[in-house]
């Protein structure tokens, strides 16, 4: 890192021009009809931009807010006296102070200046969950034993104690429901559709009920299937419910937020005890405010209804949950692998609000529930492809098996009819506590699972005991995501998050105690805060300042309690560890085509990587240019790169960079590709992977495993299945493992170093892991990559494989023995001055540190070096000039491992500042515009559809592999 303190504004300046040279042409130049839109502060951004790409007379659906307190009469009132042509009234709430209705721009424009309207937006449109579910998340072994849900939330003890649900009813807001299907009938007491005519609220004839897409169905049986079909041994969570299918959504699963809104009012209406949503979309700040899905879930919240909802399927990054999930009031669900764990798919929070209270980060999901290869009802017509029979011998087509946080939502609802009818006077502040705080905590991150996976006797049994006081903090451990429980010791400071505090019942003002080693780098928002009944908020921060000894590196915790009078309300826990730096993991994502493998989808071997201290980066160029090519200067910050579901060709040059990589001491991890040998084809990048590998003695075979009984399941190899382990630290623990789809490896003995771990076989002939030494370095390569995959390993766990293990096990191989250079930092200020280079350099037995800078006229500028902490040195020097300074650091620790580490850093010429910034300005022009032209000329190709068996592309050079390592 170079910082430069006098020229910063030109070189920002420059730095800003290339940047908007490089911006398309459309975003240059703005349309001077969103002048007349954008400037206004009624209409919403969103609608704005709708409106400029309408045509004249061209209506868009849009929804008109009142001030709290306007009643529909006058709203109806205010809209009708305009008298405009353009607008088209569709319906009036008394839920919230709105209107959803059709109007064109001129009907817009004059809503927007109608008293007393505060905000207009566009109509925006919602969507079933799991259509968004990539294939690869859908995994499950189907022959493990199913899981009953209702076994997992612990429904069937509170069936055991006479409570089914009966007497309450829960609405269900999707695309309709099958209302003959075996496991309906007698259950539902209403339809009603919003996107058609259908209608039935007389159930004492049955209710005439319908599905045109099969999602509706499947959630609704989730909450409250009778399991009439398999002779009661799959039911909802909740069969003594009756339920209430109300239809927002059409046949292709999508309905405007206004019908969403409605379908919720008209829930209220009809004095339902719970409202089941799986649906929802991207959520844009701007809009919190106006959307009217938004405010009728806290309205019908305020009015005594429990409002659950899907937390949606964008996972696993952070900040994914979806709109409406993102309402604090509401129940959110995220989805669990039964009792495992937090499936990939399932969407992280926390939700941040910059514009609209309450500010800040918030905790999200609330729980989780059971949404991998969950079986529900079958709508009768269902696409057999996305709705599989499940079990057609014993259940005819009754019954599907699917996946997403839609299904996990409605079994959350089905709990809460479960409490209600034995806590007949519970409240929904009650109910989402009691749920929370009784829930199972599987270990994972707060922003993943909520609170865990709830026990819904558990939750009654903190009802009874509580008499109706409850209070609990969320989230319930500290620090959560998207920072994590490991912190490294050059020093970190978090944005602050909230802690919601929802309560039953007012506390008046308590203390806010925090105790506990963690105190000396936590910082609390206030030592006093006022609860009042429902919710409230008290920020917490995390500040690990740089330049710590080493002597902090180690394990923090604490307690954070809410206090008063010598009674202790509620409290969670912090707990996070400090450590040293134990290196760096570059992961390739240049060699991809569009599936990217993001390293989001592999957080558990994330995590046992910080726990080494190991950070990981990712290896990616510019999308809109070439990717950049690996060498052997981009290899030299890093101490591991690994290589995964590749789909382009390595260069020459590439394979070169990564065996001297190797030779000089670093480890190359290899995660091989599936081979199908019923099409004989192999995936992406096996043949380059073969040309990488080869000095190694390791091969790729073309021979599949991985391949389970059904679509899209694995196989369990090893000890137990007909293989052997050799003894070593990686195998460790690692007697079994699971596999999906992945290749088998074979190893030559006679290339020294080269090693077998984990054999498919007794005869030891086809390796699954392997590892070979060479020269200072090593390479491992494993099946394949689907090893990492967070929902594999959920498979794993509940086969009782031991992949954990093995990734837990190849994170602790990956810290570096030798010396591992963190950061080097140039400070350079104006000519005359001393520059300052720090860097900072871990190892447990560190011998020497020298520093080498070498001027621009050649000669040795290096001053003396000061070392301290342990791990800090720096230098400096006169800078008597502009121009590049090589700087070169060798490490070296007590069992001569060496690191070294090679940089030029450009130093611009102080006095003639502004014309060196447009001479690089213009010089970067030019190569961007050259790119540029590239880029078009390759778009204008006609593209080639890629096979599965992988093509490398056609090098300059004839390549030649390097000669075996003996």
């Amino acid at each position: 890192m170079v910082s430069y303190h006098r020229s910063y504004r030109t070189r920002l300046l420059a730095g800003l021009l290339i940047v908007t040279l490089l911006m398309p042409t459309s975003m240059l130049f703005v349309d001077a009809r969103r002048d007349d839109v954008s400037a206004n502060p009624i209409i919403d951004p969103l609608l704005a931009a709708a409106i400029e790409n309408t045509s004249s007379g061209e209506k868009l659906p849009v929804v008109v807010y009142f001030p709290e307190g306007t009643t529909p009469e006058s709203i109806s009132l205010s809209i009708d006296g305009l008298e405009l042509g353009g607008i088209e009234m569709r319906h009036v709430f008394h839920l919230i102070p709105a209107a959803s209705l059709y109007a064109t721009a001129t009907g817009i424009d004059a809503l927007s200046n109608l008293y007393p309207v505060q905000g207009i937006t566009l109509d925006v449109e919602r969507n079933i969950l799991e259509e968004e579910i990539p294939e690869y998340y859908t995994l499950s072994s189907q022959d493990l034993e199913y899981e009953h849900f209702t076994e997992t939330l612990a429904a069937e003890d509170m069936w055991g104690q006479g409570y089914f649900g009966n007497g309450t009813t829960i609405a269900v807001l999707d695309s309709g429901a099958q209302g003959d299907h075996l496991d309906l009938q007698g259950q539902l007491i209403g339809f009603k559709d919003f996107i058609g005519a259908g209608t039935d609220m007389t159930p004492g004839d049955g209710i005439s009920a319908y599905d045109d897409n099969g999602h509706g169905t499947a959630v609704a049986w989730n909450a409250a299937g009778s399991g009439v079909a398999s002779g009661g041994n799959l039911t909802g969570t909740a069969p003594g419910a009756k339920l209430l299918i109300i239809k927002v959504l059409d046949g292709d699963g999508a309905g405007d937020d206004s019908i969403i809104a409605e379908g919720i009012e008209f829930a209220v209406d009809q004095g339902v005890d719970v409202i089941s949503i799986s649906l929802g979309g991207p959520w844009m700040e701007n809009q919190f405010i106006v959307e009217p899905s938004v405010l009728a879930i806290t309205e019908a919240v305020d009015d005594g209804v429990s409002v659950v909802v899907a937390a949606g399927n964008s996972g696993p990054a952070s900040f994914t949950i979806n709109s409406p999930g993102i309402v604090q009031e509401a129940i959110t669900v995220g989805a669990s692998a039964g009792s495992a764990g937090v499936v990939s798919f399932s969407s992280r929070g926390p939700v941040e609000r910059t514009i609209n209270d309450p500010l800040g980060l918030h905790a999200k999901p609330d729980v989780i529930a059971p949404g991998s290869a969950v079986v529900s009802a079958r709508w009768i017509d269902s696409d057999t492809d996305e709705y599989t029979p499940y079990e057609v011998e014993d259940y005819g087509a009754n019954y599907t098996q699917w996946a997403g946080t839609s299904a996990s939502a409605p079994q959350v609802a089905g709990l809460v009819a479960l409490l209600k009818q034995k806590h007949s006077a519970l409240t929904p502040t009650e109910a989402k506590i009691a749920l929370m705080a009784g829930a199972t905590d599987l270990g994972a991150d707060s922003m993943e699972q909520g609170w865990g996976v709830p026990n819904v006797t558990l939750a009654s049994e903190i009802i009874t005991s509580g008499s109706g006081d409850l209070t609990i903090m969320t989230p319930r451990t500290y620090p959560t995501l998207p920072g994590t429980s490991s912190v490294q010791i050059v020093g970190e400071d978090r944005p602050d998050q909230n802690i919601t505090i929802i309560s039953t019942h007012s506390l008046g003002t308590v203390d806010v105690v925090l105790e506990g080693n963690a105190s000396q780098f936590v910082r609390v928002g206030e030592n006093q805060i006022f609860v009042s009944t429902g919710y409230n908020y008290l920020s917490i921060g995390l500040d690990v300042q740089s330049d710590l000894p080493l002597s902090s590196i180690g394990y923090y915790s604490g307690e954070l309690t809410l206090t008063s009078g010598g009674q202790n309300f509620t409290s969670i826990e912090i707990e996070f560890s400090i450590t040293t730096y134990g290196g760096r993991l570059l992961v390739d994502m240049t060699h991809h085509d569009e599936d990217l493998d993001d390293p989001s989808a592999y957080r558990y071997f994330q995590d046992y990587l910080r726990e080494q201290g190991v950070v990981l980066d990712q290896f990616s160029g510019d999308p809109l240019l070439a990717p950049p090519s690996i060498t052997l200067s981009d290899l030299a910050t890093t101490e591991a790169f690994m290589i995964m579901d590749t789909e382009t060709a390595y260069g020459y040059g590439e394979i070169e960079a990564l065996h001297d990589f190797v030779e000089e001491g670093g480890t190359l991890i290899v995660f091989s590709e599936y081979y199908n040998e019923t099409t004989g084809q192999a995936s992406f990048g096996i043949d380059d992977y073969n040309r990488i590998l080869e000095p190694y003695g390791i091969e790729c075979l073309r021979v599949g495993i991985g391949e389970g009984p059904s679509t899209f399941t694995g196989a369990f190899y090893g000890v137990d299945n007909g293989g052997a382990v050799e003894i070593d630290p990686l195998m460790e623990g690692v007697s079994n493992l699971y596999v999906l789809w992945g290749s088998t490896l074979s190893v030559d003995p006679s290339v020294a170093g080269a090693r077998g771990l984990f054999w498919r076989d007794t005869s030891k002939t086809q390796a699954i892991v392997a590892v070979a030494e060479s020269g200072e370095g090593r390479v491992i390569v494993i099946s394949d990559g689907s090893t990492l995959y967070d929902d594999i390993l959920y498979d794993a766990i509940r086969g009782d494989a031991d992949n954990l293990n093995l990734l837990r096990n190849l994170a602790g191989a990956l810290q570096a023995e030798s010396p591992r250079i963190f950061d080097v930092d140039l400070e350079a200020d104006r000519i005359g001055d001393l520059a300052n280079l720090t860097t900072y350099v871990f190892d447990d037995d560190l011998v020497s540190v020298d520093i080498s800078v070498i001027g621009p006229n050649g000669e040795d500028i290096t001053g003396s070096i000061a070392e301290s902490l342990g791990y800090k040195y720096a230098t400096n020097f006169i800078l008597s000039s502009g121009g590049f300074f090589e700087v070169t650091i060798v490490a070296t620790d007590a069992n001569d491992n060496v690191k070294t580490f090679h940089k030029l850093f450009l130093v611009p010429l102080d006095p003639a500042d502004d014309l060196f910034i447009n001479i690089v300005t213009f010089s970067l022009l030019g190569i961007v515009g050259v790119s540029l032209l590239y880029v078009v000329m390759i778009r204008r190709k006609p593209k080639r559809k890629r096979s599965v068996e992988f093509q490398p592309e056609p090098q300059p050079d004839e390549y030649t592999p390097p000669p075996s390592i003996s």
